[in-house]
């Protein structure tokens, strides 16, 4: 299974925008694990995140900001065939 995490900063004026993208996701990827989870101290030094939210996959950022959804589903969907994300 394949897993998304989007990581909010504590107070981020974006956290609702990302909770709803993250349902909108799940609705159109129902095979994926979708989490939307508050970034802890860990994560900006093992990740070098220092802007939120961060859209993280499998362990790597591929974004930050809150991103248009048919983008994200299309790099999703290409990493799902096994392609690298752009």
């Amino acid at each position: 299974m394949a897993h998304l995490e989007i990581l909010v900063h504590r107070g981020c004026f974006s956290e609702q925008s990302v909770r709803t993208l993250a349902d909108e996701l799940r609705q159109a990827l129902p095979e994926w694990r979708i989490d939307v989870r508050l970034a802890e101290e860990r994560d900006t030094e093992i990740l070098e995140i220092f802007v939120f939210p961060a859209v993280v996959l499998d362990g790597r950022v591929l974004v930050t900001g809150v991103p248009q959804k048919e983008w994200l589903l299309a790099q999703l969907h290409a990493w799902e065939r096994g392609h690298r994300y752009s």
